[in-house]
């Protein structure tokens, strides 16, 4: 069979094929190399989303190198069109090679001199087609990388025609903005690193009792936006069997951005995530709908709840939260 003729396998059959080739769908499987120091060479992005309006003419990619060998470090990045709801025209990429159901929108490369934590950027235009148009999201995931293998933050959306409205991601060790109320002496929230990852985390083994522990956000303005949503990460590690649900989120418009969390209102939005963590794997929470009627003031908190229902095996768990983001338009 020719190139061209496997270029139009129906998308079906081509990602069930890289799947098995254990590609994450994408990835085209090349075996990494060992940096020198013995640790396996990898690359990731830096963020897992960004949010733009198509006003902003260009958008930045950036990749960062841990463990580098001494050889050159390399990767094609693909938007991936089938997984993606804008268009890659969106991108300037209409004219691009394609490669199954993808787009190559460039290379990011890193010299054999590179040390641990250098970033290279790809950047790319916004194409503005219309005014106001609705929000897209373009997703972006590694190919054909060289001498390095992918790990941490294997996939980027950018979404076209939103405005960041607050995010944190946590690095550098810090919760501010965001705050702790512990309503029991338990175990609270804290924060965590590792591979070279900070987040939120919270974990009421060997607490002096129960955790029952708020993280909440600054007070947000949603008065100058529209269409809100959130979206977070989040990772657990052991299981709680007591606790149906030791992670709730929940918002508020009355909280007085200092008080017990507990003597005011709360809408729990827990329903509205689409996936919380079941394994020791951060996943995408989905976008959770913050656009109600109810939602639209001056001053609207965002709030990560940690219950525990004991401080020992099986009645306690880990709960971490990572690249916390609401956007509006």
């Amino acid at each position: 069979m020719s190139m061209l003729s496997s270029l139009r396998l129906p998308a079906l059959f081509l990602a069930v094929a890289l799947l098995v080739a254990g590609c994450d769908g994408f990835d085209s499987g090349t075996l990494p190399t060992q940096s020198t120091g013995g640790e396996e060479a990898t690359i990731s992005f830096a963020t897992d989303n960004i949010s733009i309006t198509e006003e902003s003419g260009t958008v930045t990619i950036e990749v960062t190198v841990t463990n580098p060998p001494n050889d050159t470090v390399s990767a094609e990045l693909l938007y991936a069109d089938g997984t993606s709801s804008t268009s890659p025209s969106d991108f300037g990429l209409g004219s691009s090679r394609n490669v199954g159901s993808g787009y190559v929108a460039g290379r990011v490369v890193f010299p054999d001199t590179a040390t641990t934590g250098n970033t290279q950027t790809l950047t790319l235009d916004i194409a503005d087609e219309e005014d106001n148009e609705p929000k897209e999201d373009g997703v972006f995931v590694f190919q054909n990388v060289t001498n390095a293998s992918v790990e941490g933050t294997d996939r980027l959306t950018i979404s076209i025609g939103a405005i960041e409205i607050f995010f944190k991601d946590f690095e550098g060790g810090s919760l501010s903005p965001m705050t702790v109320f512990n309503v029991t002496s338990g175990n609270g929230w804290g924060t965590g690193t590792f591979e070279n990852n900070s987040y939120a985390v919270a974990n009421a083994f060997g607490g002096s009792e129960a955790s029952n522990s708020w993280l909440i956000s600054p007070a947000i303005n949603f008065n100058n936006f529209e269409g809100e949503t959130l979206t977070f990460r989040n990772k657990k590690r052991f299981d709680d069997g007591g606790e149906e649900q030791p992670l709730e989120v929940k918002v508020s418009t009355d909280y007085d951005g200092e008080g017990n969390p507990e003597n005011f209102n709360w809408t729990d939005v827990t329903d509205r995530v689409e996936n919380l963590a079941q394994s020791e794997s951060f996943v995408q929470s989905g976008e959770i709908d913050l656009s109600d009627a109810q939602f639209q003031a001056s001053e609207v908190y965002v709030a990560f709840k940690y219950t525990s229902s004991g401080t020992g095996p099986g009645t306690s768990e880990e709960q971490q939260v990572d690249d916390v983001r609401v956007v509006g338009r």
